[in-house]
């Protein structure tokens, strides 16, 4: 199933942030399905067009995939447990919502994939046990909101409140509960997770699961990093089996 030409909409659910659905030209049958989650910066690609390309490569083999943009904190910043935890929670109910477009394109529910990196990742958690996943790649995560709101960011709450309150929407605490493959992917030389915190929120993740590290920074964007990923997205989704 490989040849196919990507196709890419502007979408939106209700009155959610904006969308990339891409897909492969009409006539795919029950075509596997990707939600890319982009990370937080301050570079070009902060943003859902992070994956677009890798989203056409995949459409080329009969993957639909959708690239929702994030919201927080991309347009409002950190502040204190109320709404902070407000806004975790919003976000979350805005990816549940955002998979009803992967049903509408015709998806097969049963090989969907998830990936996120940085915040991406982070937020992509809260689905774990919400929706059926066929696997999960988690690029550059840290175990803990807290991990970067009380460092780059002023909060007004007490920190130790902070940290407790945060607790229960924690990946660390949401990655327990992933029921598929997953895939961690670090980087040796990221100034902002070090390893022992990356193998943390990796050792809190049941099995099967793979943890893979790269002579990369925070960034994440070498060719052995992506060639890895599509090697997983094509096992778990089982698509040399229908190519």
């Amino acid at each position: 199933m490989t040849g196919h030409l990507a196709v890419v909409e502007d979408v939106t659910v209700d009155d959610g942030p904006e969308m990339y659905l891409v897909r492969p030209e009409p006539g795919v049958e029950g075509p596997a399905g990707i939600l890319y989650l982009h990370w937080f910066d301050e570079s070009p690609n902060a943003n859902r067009t992070q994956f677009l390309e890798e989203a056409k490569t995949m459409a080329q083999m009969g993957v639909v995939s959708l690239l929702p943009q994030l919201v927080f904190p991309w347009s409002s910043p950190p502040r204190d447990i109320e709404a902070d935890l407000r806004r975790i929670d919003d976000e979350a109910a805005s990816l549940r919502a955002a998979t009803s477009v992967l049903s509408s394109a015709g998806v097969d529910l049963r090989r969907v994939a998830l990936v996120g990196h940085d915040f991406g990742a982070m937020h992509g958690m809260s689905l774990f046990g919400e929706i059926r996943l066929a696997g999960a790649v988690l690029i550059a995560p840290t175990p803990r909101w807290s991990d970067w709101f009380l460092t780059f960011w002023p909060i007004e709450s007490d920190r130790y409140d902070y940290m407790r309150a945060l607790g229960a929407v924690d990946p660390i605490t949401n990655v327990a509960r992933a029921d598929c493959p997953l895939l961690f992917q670090f980087g040796a030389r990221d100034f902002y997770i070090a390893p022992m915190t990356g193998l943390e929120l990796a050792r809190a993740a049941p099995e099967p699961k793979q943890v893979l590290s790269y002579d990369s920074d925070h960034v994440m964007d070498l060719d052995e990093i992506q060639r890895d990923r599509l090697a997983f997205l094509d096992d778990v989704l089982g698509l040399e089996a229908t190519s």
